[in-house]
Parts: structure tokens; sequence; C-alpha cells
């Protein structure tokens, strides 16, 4: 379903106000996957509003098929078109940095610009706006946050933004693998249903919501973990951790991808931004006993491959033995099905002249970590 689609299933919910907004209009101009826009196997770049828009029309989908009463409805598109309203720049590839100087991920400057709170003034925040739309923001952002403060009928609805399948990232995933072709399923219009009284997976929807869970894996090895990428977020972060500062959080509604690469320079980001030409020079190594090969060869005299980044992984895996009841798998057991575990990896040089990362100014224990983002 294209972008304008999506936009007008939320905007049956929302009307077009909150759309036409600066905050919403900034996630435009933002990329979805940053430094893998320009990769060669990438087919199309996608922004944070087209994402946005995608999670908002599955929120709409999931209200009809839970049946949710208007109100509810319309307070759950608003959170899932808002999840990432937070989001700087080039969206996860250099968030370490910006959370480094300003001392916020984006979640926090969503907090900001959903409430009217911390750096964000209440009339330039999208609170008055929601207020106008009869929308409650504090509650918009208690589905956002997942918060212990949420009312009982609310709480499934903050699960379907962070529980182990979630809108946010059934539609990550499949936008990923979309713009970089590979094989994926359509995803069925019904998922979701109540399992006795319980938010669940729809049995039908079952078999789907496995190849998406396999497809998360396989976007993970193939994409997001490229040797070119990276190494590319590190030399972006690098630039970001040396070049921006917290005057940007007073004009954040117009800090977006053109705004970045003006302040950083665009020779030095094109620099950065490797467009996979370095993915035949490098691998990511994951085997356990790696290791104890890098420790014996943390010495210059060491042998021929040596780390130049760790990298925390992530690997997805299905339990086929939890199996659903006869109206579908109830919340309580998606994280049982659905599993994850954290590996480590080594990027490894495979060329004797590039044993090393080129990142002026980084200490080389500051420079020898980076976990994988969240799509």
């Amino acid at each position: 379903m294209s972008a304008a689609r999506h936009r007008a299933r939320v905007v049956e919910h929302l009307g077009d106000t909150l759309l036409a907004s600066p905050w919403l209009a900034r996630l435009g101009r933002i990329s979805f996957l940053g430094t893998l826009d320009h990769h060669p196997r990438s087919r199309r770049a996608s922004n944070r509003l087209e994402h946005s828009l995608g999670v908002a029309k599955l929120a709409a989908d999931a209200a009809t098929a839970l049946e949710l009463p208007r109100g509810r409805a319309r307070l759950f598109v608003a959170a899932c078109l808002l999840h990432d309203v937070g989001h700087y720049p080039l969206s996860h590839a250099a968030e370490p940095a910006f959370a480094k100087v300003l001392g916020a991920g984006h979640h926090e400057v969503g907090r900001w610009i959903v409430l009217g709170d911390g750096p964000i003034p209440r009339l330039r925040s999208l609170r008055p706006l929601l207020e106008s739309l009869h929308i409650d923001p504090a509650a918009t952002w208690a589905i956002i946050d997942r918060s212990d403060t949420l009312a009982p009928d609310l709480r499934p609805l903050a699960e379907l933004l962070k529980a182990p399948i979630n809108l946010d990232t059934l539609e990550g995933i499949h936008r990923v693998a979309r713009d970089f072709r590979l094989r994926r399923a359509k995803l069925p219009e019904r998922i979701f249903t109540w399992v006795d009284g319980q938010l669940g997976i729809a049995r039908p929807a079952l078999p789907a919501i496995d190849r998406f869970w396999q497809l998360k894996d396989h976007v993970y090895d193939r994409v997001i973990n490229l040797p070119s990428n990276i190494l590319a977020e590190a030399r972006l972060c690098e630039l970001v951790a040396a070049k921006v500062d917290r005057e940007i959080i007073d004009a954040l509604d117009l800090f977006d991808d053109p705004a970045l690469r003006r302040r950083l320079g665009h020779d030095a980001l094109d620099r950065a931004l490797l467009d996979g030409g370095e993915d035949g020079d490098y691998e990511l190594w994951a085997s356990e006993t790696y290791g104890e090969v890098v420790g014996d060869q943390a010495s210059p005299e060491g042998g021929e491959r040596r780390p130049v980044l760790v990298r925390t992984r992530k690997r997805y895996f299905i339990d086929p033995s939890v199996e659903p009841e006869p109206r579908g798998l109830p919340l309580r057991a998606w994280s049982r099905r659905y599993r994850h575990e954290r590996t480590r990896g080594w990027l490894v040089s495979r060329r004797q002249d590039q044993l090393s990362l080129p990142l002026p100014g980084l200490r080389p224990s500051e420079s020898l970590r980076c976990d994988a983002p969240e799509i």
C-alpha cells in the first residue's frame, strides 16, 4: 500500500491537521535507514514519515480487528503516528552521538514534543494541537512509553508498540525488506484478536508472523549488520560528536537531514557514508572462539586479522513448542515463541592495509563497541 493510501487511512481517524504540523513534516525530511540509503543494494530510500504513516495504518487495522471504541481507536492511531516524532536526522545512524551531545535519545525528545515538556515549550509542542483534536496528550505519550500510569483498557495498546510482535517492527522490517529486495510475504489484514480476554495473535495469522520473525533475523543479518553500514555509522557518530551542540534544540523542528548535511559539511558527510564500498574489505565474525583470538592478537605483533569494531548482534528464532490456543497466541506467550539472543560480532579487515578504522579524535577504547539499532 502506498504512502498516500496510508495517509488517507490515518486521515479517516485523525483528520489532516496533525499531519500538517511542522513536527510531522520534519519526519518527511529524515531518512528511515540513514547510512544505508545509498547502499548499492538499496532499491529506494524511505523516510520516517512514510514509516510512521505505515505504523499508524496498522494501528487503524488493529483497532478495527479489536473492535475498539472510536475514541480509543483515535488515541491509538495518534500514538502510533507520533511514536517516532523525536528522531534525529538520519534516524538511528548517529543516535549514540546525538544522545551523548544533547543528553537525550529520540524517545525522550519525542516526550518533549508531544507533551511540551523539557526544552520544547508548550506552544511549540504538539500538546495544543492534540487537545484541539480531543486527543489526550498524556494518554498518547503513555501508550508510546508503555507507562505504568496507563488505564487498564489502554495497556494492550501500549503492548502493540513494545511487545516482541509490535506494529513498529512489523512495518519497519517489511519496509527494509522491500527497499533492499529481500523476499517477504504480505502481512494478513487481521493479525490481532482477543484470546480469553487478553490481546493475542489470531491463529490464522501465525504462519505469516512466523515468517515475519524469520525475515527480521534475515534483515539484521543481511542489511543492518553490513560491514559498510557499521563503519559508516561509526564515522557519522564521530562527525556529529565534533560538529553538533545543544543549540540545535532551539530550532529542533527544522533540524532534518539537509540541516545536518549543512552543519557537518557536504564533503565530510559523503566521506562518512561509504555507500557499500567496504563490504568486500571487511567481514563480521560471530564465532564464539574469535573472542579468544582477539585477545591473543592484541599486540602489534599479533596475527593477520585484528578487530576494528565490536558489534552487539541480535539473532531471532522461533520456539515452535509454544503452541497457540484455539483462538490464537495470547500475549503472555509471545516472548516465549518469538525469542532473540544477543551475541557479539567482530568486524574484521580482510586486507593487511586496513587493520584500523580511521576515526580521528576517537580513543581506541571508544571505537571498539557499538550496538545494532532497533529499527
